[in-house]
């Protein structure tokens, strides 16, 4: 009779085990602070500036909220406005390869619309005050601070990859356009000089929409010559600043696009005049950052911004990336 087998170890328990080790660590759980990165399970190489674009994502969906709760004709433009860049911006980092849960975590601070704007103190109740007796601030000037916040991360902008680095400029002069619309103070922005090839094209433009002002507050009378006035004093200031590195090329005259007679006339070739600034400058967004990094995203903004203030005063639609299609 043979004898009978010796039994064999059992190894399976023991296999499994390890195999399940190696699935919890592939999935990003770590049994141990120093546990090694498993071989062959690929590694997400971050987007450039990726904590800012989750956070502008995050801000821009906050403020969308806000402004839909603010009453008012502008708001409710800034809101569908703030809604059109949480799609742009989450549609390109989603391309990028961004995890959609990565999104969803704009970082210890939240979003900072909801977080960082303070309800200033009152010296004494207002008629809106709330039943407390604290005064209530108005909506308004709420969401003015709020749509300023973003600016404090300007300098980072310089970071954002080529591709994205265009829109995400122009998105923060929307930004300081909507304070300023709301009521709020001109947002200071750092004033230095900006070294960038686009910058002689750039003044050239002003100057040439500063003429084209000229004509229109010459050729108009009471309100619409005053406003005429105020947006040429905004042009002056940008070509200012805009030549002050660049040769002098002022030219004493300029073809009119067409006749300027009427208080039409004259409203036309402002609003055309301005957009196609805007278009202009806000074109030319990501050649200045990539030339002159920092210095050039808050050449664009205090450029930018003023324009589309301008813009808008003169009847057309606020953009969400301004110059850009």
């Amino acid at each position: 009779m043979p004898a009978a087998e010796t039994p064999r170890p059992r190894r399976r328990p023991v296999v499994l085990a390890v195999a399940g080790t190696a699935l919890l660590t592939g999935c990003g759980i770590r049994l141990e602070d120093d546990a090694p990165r498993v071989p062959l399970v690929p590694v997400r190489t971050p987007l450039p500036a990726e904590d800012l674009l989750v956070r502008l994502v995050a801000d821009s969906a906050a403020l969308a909220g806000l402004a839909g709760d603010t009453d008012g004709p502008l708001p409710s433009a800034l809101a569908a406005l703030h809604r059109r860049q949480v799609t742009v911006v989450r549609t390109a980092l989603l391309r990028g390869g961004m995890p959609p849960e990565r999104l969803a975590d704009p970082g210890p601070d939240g979003p900072r619309p909801s977080t960082s704007v303070q309800t200033p103190a009152a010296p004494a109740p207002t008629p809106s005050g709330s039943p407390s007796g604290t005064p209530a601030v108005p909506a308004r000037r709420r969401l003015a601070a709020a749509e300023a916040v973003v600016l404090d991360d300007l300098a980072a902008v310089a970071d954002v990859g080529e591709d994205l680095r265009g829109p995400v400029t122009t998105l923060h002069a929307q930004r300081w356009a909507a304070a300023v619309l709301l009521g709020g103070a001109p947002p200071v922005l750092v004033d230095d000089v900006v070294d960038a090839a686009p910058v002689a094209r750039l003044a050239e433009a002003a100057g040439a929409a500063r003429y084209f002002l000229e004509v229109a507050a010459a050729r108009s009378s009471g309100s619409r010559r005053d406003r005429a006035a105020r947006t040429l004093g905004t042009l002056d200031t940008l070509h200012a600043d805009l030549s002050r590195d660049v040769p002098d090329g002022a030219v004493l005259g300029r073809p009119l696009p067409g006749p300027v007679e009427t208080g039409r006339d004259v409203d036309r070739l402002v609003l055309d005049t301005l957009l196609a600034l805007r278009a202009t400058i806000g074109g030319a967004a990501a050649e200045v950052v990539s030339g002159d990094g920092a210095t050039g995203v808050a050449g664009v903004v205090r450029w930018l911004g003023p324009v589309e203030v301008e813009v808008h005063r003169w009847g057309a639609d606020l953009q969400p990336f301004p110059g850009l299609a």
